[in-house]
């Protein structure tokens, strides 16, 4: 696929909203009161996360954790967080909700997560980050407001097509908006599209964010972006999106709609050609699967 290089100047901090990284590192704090954190990202982060919350925050009393959505990789550490903090309360979408107490999906979110515990064996020190099945204090839908004190709120607004009941959160007062991967994500100066049940409702979500012009967004696998780069991303962001479903869509179209060929031809092209990635290549395959099977499906409704 013929998509342009890209560059967008991220920062940590707008505000007093912080974002602690990118790639796996998915989290950002809201220093409000009570504190916010989002998605927290892989299990092996969860100590940091606690680590900065104390530092940045006068208090983790009454922590809330608010999901974007329940892949690992956005949910992996909270179980940790949980555990150390007992007064912290987890918000997300009832559909988020049902997933996390879904047996087979406690344990898929488990199993991706312990690759990285794996691997960072040494750097948790005997800490116990395993993941485990999680409660939800606050089920949050479109339109919804988080009370925060001294009359702030974060408003909530479903931003789907990545997954069924993805939230964004934005605060009016500042005008940050976390999204998830309601836009999906900057690698290597491309953006991925990750549709994965929905072609036309990812289109769509990016829309909404681009109508409540926000001064700032937090893109969790990447840092924060200001000013004249947050309506240029979200343009980028659908025109990608677009790009990449007429690249599945042509491959569908080669392969007579097989789509295991179409993904085994992607992984080639995006995931085996390179050197660096934000995923793992067994949740990237996950992802496609769902990605081309999107499209599929948003092509059937065309041609209908």
């Amino acid at each position: 696929m013929n998509q342009k290089k890209l560059s967008f100047e991220f920062t940590h901090k707008f505000e007093d909203f912080i974002s602690l990284g990118g790639g796996h590192v998915t989290a950002a704090i809201c220093t409000s009161l009570p504190p916010m954190l989002f998605d927290p990202g892989v299990s092996v982060f969860g100590p940091l996360c606690l680590k900065e919350l104390r530092a940045c925050t006068s208090s983790t009393e009454n922590l809330i954790i608010a999901l974007s959505h329940s892949h690992f990789d956005h949910c992996g550490a909270t179980a940790y967080l949980l555990r150390k903090i007992p007064s912290a309360r987890l918000a997300a979408s009832q559909h988020a909700a049902d997933v996390l107490q879904r047996p087979n999906a406690v344990e898929l979110i488990r199993t991706l997560n312990a690759e990285y515990e794996k691997s960072m064996e040494a750097d948790l020190a005997s800490e116990d980050v395993t993941f485990e099945a999680l409660q939800v204090t606050y089920i949050l839908k479109d339109g919804d407001c988080i009370e925060l004190d001294n009359g702030r709120v974060c408003r909530v607004i479903e931003t789907t097509g990545h997954t069924r009941g993805s939230l964004s959160y934005y605060f009016p007062d500042t005008g940050i908006a976390f999204i998830g991967d309601a836009a999906g994500a900057l690698e290597q100066g491309f953006i991925h599209s990750p549709y994965l049940v929905s072609y036309e409702n990812y289109i769509s979500s990016i829309e909404k964010i681009r109508d409540l012009q926000p001064r700032a967004i937090c893109l969790p696998h990447s840092g924060i972006l200001a000013g004249e780069d947050v309506q240029r991303y979200l343009f980028e962001a659908a025109a990608a999106a677009v790009a990449y479903k007429d690249m599945i869509e042509k491959y569908l179209e080669l392969y007579k709609g097989d789509q295991k060929k179409v993904v085994e031809r992607i992984t080639q092209e995006e995931y085996d050609a390179q050197s660096r990635h934000i995923q793992n290549r067994q949740p990237f395959i996950l992802n496609l699967r769902a990605k081309v099977n999107a499209v599929d499906e948003w092509l059937a409704t065309q041609n209908r």
